[in-house]
Protein backbone atom coordinates (compact mmCIF):
# COMPACT_ATOMS: atom_id res chain seq x y z
CA UNK A 1 0.00 0.00 0.00
CA UNK A 2 1.59 3.20 -1.02
CA UNK A 3 0.61 6.39 1.39
CA UNK A 4 -0.20 9.53 -0.66
CA UNK A 5 2.37 11.55 1.42
CA UNK A 6 5.74 10.65 0.55
CA UNK A 7 7.35 12.28 4.29
CA UNK A 8 4.68 9.82 5.74
CA UNK A 9 6.01 6.56 4.28
CA UNK A 10 9.73 7.81 4.59
CA UNK A 11 8.85 8.09 7.91
CA UNK A 12 7.15 4.95 8.81
CA UNK A 13 10.21 3.20 6.93
CA UNK A 14 12.74 4.48 9.30
CA UNK A 15 10.95 3.42 12.56
CA UNK A 16 10.39 -0.05 11.09
CA UNK A 17 6.52 0.34 11.23
CA UNK A 18 5.41 -2.01 7.79
CA UNK A 19 2.35 -0.30 5.74
CA UNK A 20 0.50 -3.40 5.93
CA UNK A 21 0.02 -3.19 9.90
CA UNK A 22 -1.34 0.09 9.83
CA UNK A 23 -5.17 0.32 10.51
CA UNK A 24 -5.34 4.25 10.22
CA UNK A 25 -3.23 7.11 9.28
CA UNK A 26 -4.15 10.44 9.56
CA UNK A 27 -1.89 14.05 8.64
CA UNK A 28 -2.66 16.40 11.26
CA UNK A 29 -1.81 20.21 10.52
CA UNK A 30 -2.30 23.56 9.46
CA UNK A 31 -3.05 23.76 5.26
CA UNK A 32 0.63 25.28 4.19
CA UNK A 33 2.60 22.12 3.02
CA UNK A 34 5.82 22.62 5.24
CA UNK A 35 4.09 23.71 8.58
CA UNK A 36 4.55 22.06 11.35
CA UNK A 37 2.35 18.63 11.59
CA UNK A 38 1.40 15.70 13.82
CA UNK A 39 0.80 11.99 12.18
CA UNK A 40 -0.99 10.24 13.97
CA UNK A 41 -0.92 6.07 12.68
CA UNK A 42 -3.45 3.25 14.75
CA UNK A 43 -1.56 0.65 14.57
CA UNK A 44 -1.33 -2.57 16.53
CA UNK A 45 2.68 -3.04 16.52
CA UNK A 46 2.80 -0.79 19.45
CA UNK A 47 0.73 -1.21 23.03
CA UNK A 48 -0.93 2.16 24.07
CA UNK A 49 1.04 4.57 22.09
CA UNK A 50 4.66 6.04 22.00
CA UNK A 51 5.67 9.51 19.92
CA UNK A 52 8.92 10.18 17.75
CA UNK A 53 9.53 13.86 17.37
CA UNK A 54 11.11 14.51 13.71
CA UNK A 55 11.79 18.79 13.66
CA UNK A 56 9.16 20.58 14.35
CA UNK A 57 6.40 17.38 13.46
CA UNK A 58 5.50 14.82 15.72
CA UNK A 59 4.48 11.26 15.00
CA UNK A 60 2.26 9.54 17.37
CA UNK A 61 1.80 5.85 17.10
CA UNK A 62 -1.03 3.92 18.73
CA UNK A 63 -3.36 1.05 18.86
CA UNK A 64 -6.46 1.05 18.33
CA UNK A 65 -8.11 0.25 21.95
CA UNK A 66 -5.90 3.50 23.25
CA UNK A 67 -7.31 5.55 20.79
CA UNK A 68 -10.24 5.01 21.40
CA UNK A 69 -10.48 5.08 24.54
CA UNK A 70 -8.84 8.76 24.38
CA UNK A 71 -11.12 9.86 22.13
CA UNK A 72 -14.12 8.56 24.41
CA UNK A 73 -12.79 10.16 27.68
CA UNK A 74 -9.87 11.27 27.36
CA UNK A 75 -8.39 8.24 29.21
CA UNK A 76 -5.08 9.24 28.69
CA UNK A 77 -5.36 13.18 29.32
CA UNK A 78 -6.46 13.76 25.40
CA UNK A 79 -3.10 12.98 24.36
CA UNK A 80 -3.51 11.49 21.06
CA UNK A 81 -7.43 12.84 20.62
CA UNK A 82 -6.16 16.25 21.06
CA UNK A 83 -5.08 15.42 17.29
CA UNK A 84 -8.54 16.06 16.10
CA UNK A 85 -8.68 19.90 17.49
CA UNK A 86 -6.57 20.40 14.32
CA UNK A 87 -7.71 20.06 10.68
CA UNK A 88 -6.64 16.48 9.36
CA UNK A 89 -6.30 14.63 5.78
CA UNK A 90 -7.40 11.16 6.48
CA UNK A 91 -4.99 9.00 4.34
CA UNK A 92 -6.14 5.51 5.51
CA UNK A 93 -8.84 4.15 7.07
CA UNK A 94 -11.04 7.47 6.87
CA UNK A 95 -14.13 5.44 8.41
CA UNK A 96 -12.34 4.87 11.73
CA UNK A 97 -10.25 8.32 12.14
CA UNK A 98 -13.79 9.97 11.54
CA UNK A 99 -15.43 8.15 14.45
CA UNK A 100 -12.46 8.79 16.78
CA UNK A 101 -13.09 12.41 15.67
CA UNK A 102 -17.13 12.74 16.22
CA UNK A 103 -16.46 10.69 19.99
CA UNK A 104 -13.83 13.31 20.92
CA UNK A 105 -15.54 16.34 19.64
CA UNK A 106 -18.88 15.12 21.27
CA UNK A 107 -16.69 14.57 24.22
CA UNK A 108 -15.26 18.14 24.26
CA UNK A 109 -18.54 19.88 23.79
CA UNK A 110 -20.26 17.86 26.31
CA UNK A 111 -17.64 19.07 28.65
CA UNK A 112 -18.19 22.78 27.59
CA UNK A 113 -21.58 22.77 27.94
CA UNK A 114 -21.38 20.79 31.49
CA UNK A 115 -18.82 23.44 32.49
CA UNK A 116 -21.51 26.65 31.36
CA UNK A 117 -24.56 24.75 33.04
CA UNK A 118 -22.00 24.91 36.67
CA UNK A 119 -20.96 28.85 35.71
CA UNK A 120 -24.51 29.76 35.22
CA UNK A 121 -26.98 27.35 36.56
CA UNK A 122 -30.72 27.38 35.35
CA UNK A 123 -30.37 30.54 32.92
CA UNK A 124 -27.64 28.53 31.17
CA UNK A 125 -31.06 27.16 29.44
CA UNK A 126 -31.15 30.84 27.89
CA UNK A 127 -27.97 30.68 26.69
CA UNK A 128 -27.19 31.06 22.34
CA UNK A 129 -24.01 29.22 22.20
CA UNK A 130 -22.38 29.34 18.67
CA UNK A 131 -20.35 26.05 17.54
CA UNK A 132 -17.16 27.75 17.36
CA UNK A 133 -17.12 28.24 21.89
CA UNK A 134 -16.51 24.79 21.90
CA UNK A 135 -13.42 24.72 19.69
CA UNK A 136 -12.10 27.57 21.40
CA UNK A 137 -13.07 27.21 24.69
CA UNK A 138 -11.18 23.58 24.73
CA UNK A 139 -7.83 25.30 22.62
CA UNK A 140 -7.71 27.70 25.56
CA UNK A 141 -7.48 25.68 28.11
CA UNK A 142 -5.52 23.12 26.20
CA UNK A 143 -2.84 25.72 25.48
CA UNK A 144 -2.96 27.02 28.64
CA UNK A 145 -2.46 23.99 30.73
CA UNK A 146 -0.55 22.09 27.85
CA UNK A 147 2.56 24.43 26.35
CA UNK A 148 3.39 21.32 23.48
CA UNK A 149 0.15 22.13 22.02
CA UNK A 150 1.04 25.59 21.56
CA UNK A 151 3.03 25.23 18.39
CA UNK A 152 0.17 22.87 16.35
CA UNK A 153 -2.61 25.70 17.38
CA UNK A 154 -0.95 28.70 16.66
CA UNK A 155 0.16 27.23 12.78
CA UNK A 156 -3.71 26.43 12.58
CA UNK A 157 -4.36 29.97 13.28
CA UNK A 158 -2.15 31.44 11.08
CA UNK A 159 -3.21 29.67 8.10
CA UNK A 160 -6.08 30.06 5.80
CA UNK A 161 -10.23 30.30 7.53
CA UNK A 162 -10.28 27.16 5.82
CA UNK A 163 -8.34 25.92 8.28
CA UNK A 164 -11.08 26.37 11.20
CA UNK A 165 -13.51 25.94 8.98
CA UNK A 166 -12.59 22.09 8.40
CA UNK A 167 -11.76 21.71 12.46
CA UNK A 168 -15.65 22.51 12.79
CA UNK A 169 -17.05 20.61 10.74
CA UNK A 170 -16.40 17.77 12.62
CA UNK A 171 -17.77 19.56 15.81
CA UNK A 172 -21.61 20.40 14.17
CA UNK A 173 -21.76 16.59 13.39
CA UNK A 174 -21.48 16.18 17.11
CA UNK A 175 -23.48 18.84 17.81
CA UNK A 176 -26.04 16.79 15.27
CA UNK A 177 -26.13 14.30 17.27
CA UNK A 178 -26.60 16.01 20.74
CA UNK A 179 -29.46 17.68 19.26
CA UNK A 180 -31.14 14.37 18.10
CA UNK A 181 -30.72 13.09 21.52
CA UNK A 182 -32.31 15.91 23.57
CA UNK A 183 -29.01 17.51 25.15
CA UNK A 184 -29.49 20.39 22.58
CA UNK A 185 -31.62 21.83 21.11
CA UNK A 186 -31.43 24.67 18.10
CA UNK A 187 -32.53 28.30 19.07
CA UNK A 188 -31.32 32.17 17.32
CA UNK A 189 -28.69 30.91 14.95
CA UNK A 190 -26.93 28.58 17.66
CA UNK A 191 -27.32 26.08 20.31
CA UNK A 192 -29.07 25.76 23.90
CA UNK A 193 -28.84 23.10 26.66
CA UNK A 194 -32.01 21.42 26.95
CA UNK A 195 -34.01 21.93 30.60
CA UNK A 196 -33.29 18.06 30.51
CA UNK A 197 -29.89 18.49 30.27
CA UNK A 198 -29.14 21.52 32.56
CA UNK A 199 -31.41 19.67 35.49
CA UNK A 200 -29.27 16.22 34.92
CA UNK A 201 -25.79 18.43 35.44
CA UNK A 202 -27.13 20.41 37.95
CA UNK A 203 -28.43 17.33 40.26
CA UNK A 204 -25.00 15.43 40.06
CA UNK A 205 -22.31 17.41 39.49
CA UNK A 206 -21.13 21.23 41.45
CA UNK A 207 -18.20 23.51 40.93
CA UNK A 208 -15.70 21.37 42.69
CA UNK A 209 -16.36 18.39 40.93
CA UNK A 210 -15.46 21.02 37.75
CA UNK A 211 -12.25 21.41 39.00
CA UNK A 212 -11.66 17.88 40.22
CA UNK A 213 -12.31 16.89 36.62
CA UNK A 214 -10.00 19.42 35.12
CA UNK A 215 -7.22 18.75 37.60
CA UNK A 216 -7.76 14.35 37.07
CA UNK A 217 -7.48 15.26 33.43
CA UNK A 218 -3.62 17.27 33.56
CA UNK A 219 -2.12 14.66 35.61
CA UNK A 220 -3.40 11.91 33.27
CA UNK A 221 -2.05 14.64 30.66
CA UNK A 222 1.26 15.20 31.89
CA UNK A 223 1.94 11.47 33.15
CA UNK A 224 1.26 9.61 29.84
CA UNK A 225 2.86 12.14 27.88
CA UNK A 226 6.25 12.22 30.40
CA UNK A 227 6.29 8.09 30.55
CA UNK A 228 4.42 6.85 27.80
CA UNK A 229 7.93 7.71 25.13
CA UNK A 230 10.99 5.59 24.97
CA UNK A 231 12.78 8.74 23.12
CA UNK A 232 11.52 10.94 25.77
CA UNK A 233 10.03 12.90 22.86
CA UNK A 234 7.95 15.33 24.95
CA UNK A 235 10.55 16.88 27.05
CA UNK A 236 12.34 17.78 24.00
CA UNK A 237 9.28 19.38 23.17
CA UNK A 238 9.24 21.19 26.18
CA UNK A 239 12.64 23.10 26.05
CA UNK A 240 11.71 24.62 22.63
CA UNK A 241 11.43 28.53 23.85
CA UNK A 242 9.00 28.94 20.88
CA UNK A 243 6.61 26.80 22.86
CA UNK A 244 6.55 28.71 25.72
CA UNK A 245 5.34 31.87 24.30
CA UNK A 246 1.53 32.49 25.26
CA UNK A 247 -1.12 31.75 22.89
CA UNK A 248 -4.01 33.95 22.04
CA UNK A 249 -6.88 31.87 21.08
CA UNK A 250 -10.04 33.73 20.09
CA UNK A 251 -11.96 34.57 23.37
CA UNK A 252 -14.60 31.83 23.63
CA UNK A 253 -17.17 34.22 25.50
CA UNK A 254 -17.61 35.94 22.18
CA UNK A 255 -19.58 32.88 20.99
CA UNK A 256 -22.11 33.25 24.13
CA UNK A 257 -24.97 35.06 23.95
CA UNK A 258 -28.35 34.94 25.76
CA UNK A 259 -31.87 35.42 25.25
CA UNK A 260 -33.76 38.54 25.70
CA UNK A 261 -37.34 40.15 24.61
CA UNK A 262 -35.70 42.48 22.80
CA UNK A 263 -33.11 39.59 20.81
CA UNK A 264 -30.32 37.49 21.88
CA UNK A 265 -27.20 39.73 22.77
CA UNK A 266 -23.60 38.87 23.51
CA UNK A 267 -22.93 37.57 27.24
CA UNK A 268 -19.59 38.94 27.25
CA UNK A 269 -20.78 42.71 27.13
CA UNK A 270 -20.93 44.94 30.24
CA UNK A 271 -22.63 47.77 29.54
CA UNK A 272 -23.63 50.24 31.88
CA UNK A 273 -27.03 51.59 32.57
CA UNK A 274 -27.16 54.49 30.84
CA UNK A 275 -24.90 52.83 27.75
CA UNK A 276 -27.67 50.64 27.05
CA UNK A 277 -30.11 53.07 27.01
CA UNK A 278 -28.22 54.76 24.08
CA UNK A 279 -27.56 51.90 22.19
CA UNK A 280 -31.28 50.22 22.36
CA UNK A 281 -33.01 53.42 22.03
CA UNK A 282 -31.27 56.52 21.28
CA UNK A 283 -31.06 58.45 24.17
CA UNK A 284 -28.13 60.50 24.96
CA UNK A 285 -26.79 59.15 28.79
CA UNK A 286 -27.16 62.78 29.70
CA UNK A 287 -30.78 62.72 29.42
CA UNK A 288 -31.05 59.44 31.63
CA UNK A 289 -32.37 59.58 35.15
CA UNK A 290 -31.77 57.63 37.85
CA UNK A 291 -33.14 56.82 40.88
CA UNK A 292 -32.15 54.28 44.02
CA UNK A 293 -34.90 52.38 45.03
CA UNK A 294 -35.58 50.90 48.29
CA UNK A 295 -34.00 50.65 51.68
CA UNK A 296 -29.65 51.20 52.22
CA UNK A 297 -28.99 47.12 51.70
CA UNK A 298 -31.32 47.53 48.60
CA UNK A 299 -29.94 47.18 44.97
CA UNK A 300 -32.07 48.48 42.58
CA UNK A 301 -32.94 51.16 40.55
CA UNK A 302 -35.06 53.23 38.56
CA UNK A 303 -33.94 54.51 34.58
CA UNK A 304 -36.36 57.02 33.26
CA UNK A 305 -36.07 58.93 30.03
CA UNK A 306 -38.36 60.50 26.82
CA UNK A 307 -38.43 58.32 23.67
CA UNK A 308 -40.93 59.93 20.91
CA UNK A 309 -42.71 62.21 23.77
CA UNK A 310 -43.54 59.94 25.59
CA UNK A 311 -41.88 58.62 29.21
CA UNK A 312 -39.96 55.14 29.69
CA UNK A 313 -38.92 53.86 32.36
CA UNK A 314 -36.49 50.82 33.08
CA UNK A 315 -35.96 48.90 36.06
CA UNK A 316 -32.29 47.56 37.05
CA UNK A 317 -31.63 44.86 39.57
CA UNK A 318 -28.31 44.36 40.60
CA UNK A 319 -27.26 41.15 42.26
CA UNK A 320 -24.63 40.89 45.70
CA UNK A 321 -23.02 38.46 47.23
CA UNK A 322 -21.79 38.37 50.79
CA UNK A 323 -22.22 42.21 51.22
CA UNK A 324 -26.42 41.89 50.48
CA UNK A 325 -27.14 41.87 53.90
CA UNK A 326 -30.51 40.95 53.64
CA UNK A 327 -29.87 37.14 52.38
CA UNK A 328 -27.12 36.46 54.62
CA UNK A 329 -29.86 37.64 57.55
CA UNK A 330 -32.64 35.58 56.20
CA UNK A 331 -30.08 32.17 55.30
CA UNK A 332 -28.67 32.36 58.77
CA UNK A 333 -32.18 33.35 61.03
CA UNK A 334 -34.06 30.46 58.36
CA UNK A 335 -31.30 27.71 58.66
CA UNK A 336 -32.54 24.18 58.97
CA UNK A 337 -36.13 25.26 57.58
CA UNK A 338 -35.68 27.16 54.54
CA UNK A 339 -32.40 27.21 52.81
CA UNK A 340 -32.38 30.81 50.50
CA UNK A 341 -29.87 31.15 47.56
CA UNK A 342 -27.33 33.62 48.96
CA UNK A 343 -24.21 33.69 45.77
CA UNK A 344 -25.20 36.27 43.82
CA UNK A 345 -24.72 33.93 40.46
CA UNK A 346 -26.88 31.58 41.77
CA UNK A 347 -30.13 34.19 42.79
CA UNK A 348 -29.36 35.99 39.23
CA UNK A 349 -29.43 32.71 37.36
CA UNK A 350 -32.98 31.41 38.97
CA UNK A 351 -34.61 35.12 37.93
CA UNK A 352 -33.55 34.48 34.54
CA UNK A 353 -34.70 31.19 34.33
CA UNK A 354 -38.00 31.45 35.58
CA UNK A 355 -39.25 35.09 35.04
CA UNK A 356 -38.60 33.59 31.36
CA UNK A 357 -40.47 30.06 32.55
CA UNK A 358 -43.03 31.70 34.11
CA UNK A 359 -43.86 33.68 31.21
CA UNK A 360 -43.81 30.76 29.20
CA UNK A 361 -46.10 29.34 31.35
CA UNK A 362 -48.79 32.35 31.08
CA UNK A 363 -48.26 34.50 34.32
CA UNK A 364 -47.02 37.80 33.92
CA UNK A 365 -43.26 38.70 34.40
CA UNK A 366 -41.69 41.76 34.05
CA UNK A 367 -39.43 40.68 30.60
CA UNK A 368 -36.03 41.09 30.35
CA UNK A 369 -34.30 43.30 27.87
CA UNK A 370 -30.75 43.42 28.97
CA UNK A 371 -28.39 40.94 31.09
CA UNK A 372 -25.08 41.62 32.62
CA UNK A 373 -23.48 38.51 33.51
CA UNK A 374 -20.30 40.16 34.41
CA UNK A 375 -21.54 42.90 36.61
CA UNK A 376 -24.69 40.73 37.78
CA UNK A 377 -27.56 43.19 36.46
CA UNK A 378 -30.81 43.06 34.77
CA UNK A 379 -32.44 45.09 32.91
CA UNK A 380 -36.13 44.57 32.47
CA UNK A 381 -39.40 46.95 31.57
CA UNK A 382 -40.77 48.71 34.07
CA UNK A 383 -44.27 47.46 35.48
CA UNK A 384 -46.50 50.75 35.90
CA UNK A 385 -48.31 49.37 38.86
CA UNK A 386 -48.24 48.86 42.52
CA UNK A 387 -46.93 46.29 45.14
CA UNK A 388 -49.43 43.86 46.78
CA UNK A 389 -49.31 45.51 50.54
CA UNK A 390 -49.53 49.25 48.58
CA UNK A 391 -52.41 47.38 46.81
CA UNK A 392 -54.26 46.15 49.84
CA UNK A 393 -53.48 49.60 51.54
CA UNK A 394 -54.88 51.38 48.75
CA UNK A 395 -58.21 49.25 49.00
CA UNK A 396 -61.22 51.96 49.30
CA UNK A 397 -63.59 49.31 50.31
CA UNK A 398 -63.51 45.56 51.76
CA UNK A 399 -64.45 44.01 48.78
CA UNK A 400 -62.04 45.44 46.80
CA UNK A 401 -59.42 43.50 49.68
CA UNK A 402 -60.79 40.81 49.32
CA UNK A 403 -60.30 40.28 45.77
CA UNK A 404 -56.70 41.28 45.87
CA UNK A 405 -56.19 38.79 48.79
CA UNK A 406 -57.95 36.16 46.75
CA UNK A 407 -55.82 36.88 43.60
CA UNK A 408 -52.91 36.55 45.64
CA UNK A 409 -53.78 33.09 46.82
CA UNK A 410 -54.80 31.84 43.72
CA UNK A 411 -51.84 33.07 41.77
CA UNK A 412 -49.96 31.26 43.84
CA UNK A 413 -51.67 28.02 43.86
CA UNK A 414 -51.29 28.22 39.94
CA UNK A 415 -47.60 28.99 40.43
CA UNK A 416 -47.55 25.69 42.66
CA UNK A 417 -49.82 23.60 40.28
CA UNK A 418 -46.63 23.62 37.68
CA UNK A 419 -44.40 22.39 40.24
CA UNK A 420 -42.94 25.82 41.26
CA UNK A 421 -42.14 27.48 43.91
CA UNK A 422 -41.40 31.22 44.86
CA UNK A 423 -39.01 31.04 47.26
CA UNK A 424 -39.11 33.87 48.98
CA UNK A 425 -42.88 34.91 48.79
CA UNK A 426 -44.54 38.07 50.09
CA UNK A 427 -46.96 40.60 49.04
CA UNK A 428 -44.05 42.47 47.11
CA UNK A 429 -44.18 39.55 44.99
CA UNK A 430 -47.16 40.64 43.33
CA UNK A 431 -47.12 43.83 41.47
CA UNK A 432 -51.05 44.89 40.43
CA UNK A 433 -51.55 47.08 37.49
CA UNK A 434 -54.91 47.59 36.09
CA UNK A 435 -56.33 44.50 35.90
CA UNK A 436 -53.16 42.22 35.49
CA UNK A 437 -50.69 40.56 38.42
CA UNK A 438 -47.26 40.82 37.54
CA UNK A 439 -44.82 38.01 39.37
CA UNK A 440 -41.16 39.67 40.45
CA UNK A 441 -38.59 39.31 42.85
CA UNK A 442 -38.16 35.70 41.30
CA UNK A 443 -34.61 35.35 42.73
CA UNK A 444 -35.35 32.56 45.36
CA UNK A 445 -37.49 30.26 42.92
CA UNK A 446 -36.86 26.50 42.13
CA UNK A 447 -39.00 23.34 41.88
CA UNK A 448 -37.93 21.80 45.09
CA UNK A 449 -38.95 24.54 47.47
CA UNK A 450 -41.98 24.13 49.49
CA UNK A 451 -45.17 25.08 48.81
CA UNK A 452 -46.43 25.18 52.25
CA UNK A 453 -43.43 27.56 53.37
CA UNK A 454 -44.49 29.86 50.48
CA UNK A 455 -47.84 30.01 51.76
CA UNK A 456 -46.87 30.72 54.85
CA UNK A 457 -44.26 33.64 54.33
CA UNK A 458 -47.31 35.57 52.68
CA UNK A 459 -49.82 35.16 55.47
CA UNK A 460 -47.27 35.63 58.54
CA UNK A 461 -45.07 38.19 56.69
CA UNK A 462 -48.02 40.10 55.61
CA UNK A 463 -49.40 40.26 58.72
CA UNK A 464 -46.67 42.29 60.01
CA UNK A 465 -47.89 45.46 57.96
CA UNK A 466 -51.54 44.84 58.97
CA UNK A 467 -54.10 45.45 62.17
CA UNK A 468 -55.78 42.37 63.55
CA UNK A 469 -59.04 42.71 61.71
CA UNK A 470 -56.94 43.43 58.35
CA UNK A 471 -54.76 39.93 58.89
CA UNK A 472 -57.72 38.29 59.71
CA UNK A 473 -59.36 38.63 56.35
CA UNK A 474 -56.48 39.17 54.25
CA UNK A 475 -55.23 35.14 55.42
CA UNK A 476 -59.10 33.67 55.00
CA UNK A 477 -59.34 35.24 51.37
CA UNK A 478 -55.75 34.36 50.91
CA UNK A 479 -56.30 30.97 51.75
CA UNK A 480 -59.95 30.62 49.94
CA UNK A 481 -57.89 31.63 46.68
CA UNK A 482 -55.43 29.33 46.99
CA UNK A 483 -57.80 26.41 47.59
CA UNK A 484 -59.77 27.11 44.02
CA UNK A 485 -56.69 25.59 42.62
CA UNK A 486 -54.46 24.33 45.51
CA UNK A 487 -54.35 21.63 47.60
CA UNK A 488 -55.60 21.34 51.15
CA UNK A 489 -52.67 19.56 52.58
CA UNK A 490 -50.18 22.48 51.83
CA UNK A 491 -52.66 24.60 53.28
CA UNK A 492 -52.52 22.56 56.82
CA UNK A 493 -48.77 22.34 56.78
CA UNK A 494 -48.80 26.16 55.86
CA UNK A 495 -49.51 25.93 59.91
CA UNK A 496 -46.07 24.23 60.75
CA UNK A 497 -44.66 25.53 63.69
CA UNK A 498 -40.81 25.32 62.55
CA UNK A 499 -42.38 27.62 59.37
CA UNK A 500 -43.85 30.40 62.40
CA UNK A 501 -41.52 30.35 64.40
CA UNK A 502 -39.07 32.44 61.77
CA UNK A 503 -42.01 35.29 62.37
CA UNK A 504 -41.81 35.47 65.88
CA UNK A 505 -39.42 38.69 66.31
CA UNK A 506 -41.33 40.47 62.93
CA UNK A 507 -45.25 39.46 63.17
CA UNK A 508 -47.18 40.15 66.72
CA UNK A 509 -48.23 36.83 68.42
CA UNK A 510 -51.86 38.28 68.55
CA UNK A 511 -51.43 38.75 65.00
CA UNK A 512 -50.37 35.50 64.26
CA UNK A 513 -52.97 33.88 66.30
CA UNK A 514 -55.55 35.57 64.28
CA UNK A 515 -54.26 34.67 60.93
CA UNK A 516 -53.81 30.67 62.19
CA UNK A 517 -57.54 30.80 63.52
CA UNK A 518 -58.77 32.63 59.83
CA UNK A 519 -57.05 29.99 57.69
CA UNK A 520 -58.39 26.89 59.97
CA UNK A 521 -61.54 28.44 59.89
CA UNK A 522 -61.54 28.28 55.85
CA UNK A 523 -60.24 24.96 56.40
CA UNK A 524 -62.69 23.12 58.46
CA UNK A 525 -65.83 25.44 56.37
Amino acid sequence: MRFSDEIVEEELKRIGIAAESVKALSIHRASAERRPSIILVITDIVRQFRFVKRGLSLLILADEESASRDASNEEFGGIIAHSFLLPYNPIINERLLKDLERRYKRLVIVESLQNLILEHKLASTRLIIKPEYFLYDKLRRLTAIYPPSRRFVREMFRGSRDDVSRVLEGFLGAIKELVDQGILEERHGGYSPTDRFVNEVLSRKTIYDRFSDELERLLKLYLTASFSSPLNAIKSISLDLDILIPMRVPDPSKMLYMETSIGPQSLATSKGIRDFIHEAYGVRPVDVKLRKVGGVFNSTYFASFRVDGREERIFIKKYLNWTDFKWVAAWLWAIGVKNFSVLASSRMSNEIYFINKLSELGFNTAEILHINWPKKMIFQRYIDGVNGLKALKNAGEPRIFDAISYRMGKTLAMVHEKGICIGDCNPFTFIFAGDEAYLVDLEQCSFEGSKPWDLCELLFYTGHYLNPEEAERFSRNVVRGYLEVGERNVVRDALDQRFMRIFVPWTPPWIQSRIRRSVREVLES
